[in-house]
């Protein structure tokens, strides 16, 4: 088989115990940059991947972004 194209991460964005329980959309979008920013130093070999899509959903209390990488 091929190298491989896509490249799943999964982390909280944020949860119940945060100290707010709203998140303004800008809020949201500064969140999320940083979850991809974390996501990248944590996976050096995400470095030549793109980042094609993020989706986001609720486990265990816990706002949660799957980020979609590909080549």
């Amino acid at each position: 088989m091929g190298e491989e194209t896509n490249k799943h991460v999964v982390l909280p964005v944020l949860s119940e115990r945060s100290s707010s329980c709203t998140l303004s959309v800008e809020g949201l979008i500064g969140r999320l940059q940083h979850v991809v920013r974390k996501a990248r130093a944590q996976n050096p070999d995400l470095a030549d991947y793109h980042l094609h899509d993020v989706n986001l959903r609720i486990e265990g209390g816990e706002l949660r972004a799957v980020l979609d990488f590909r080549k």
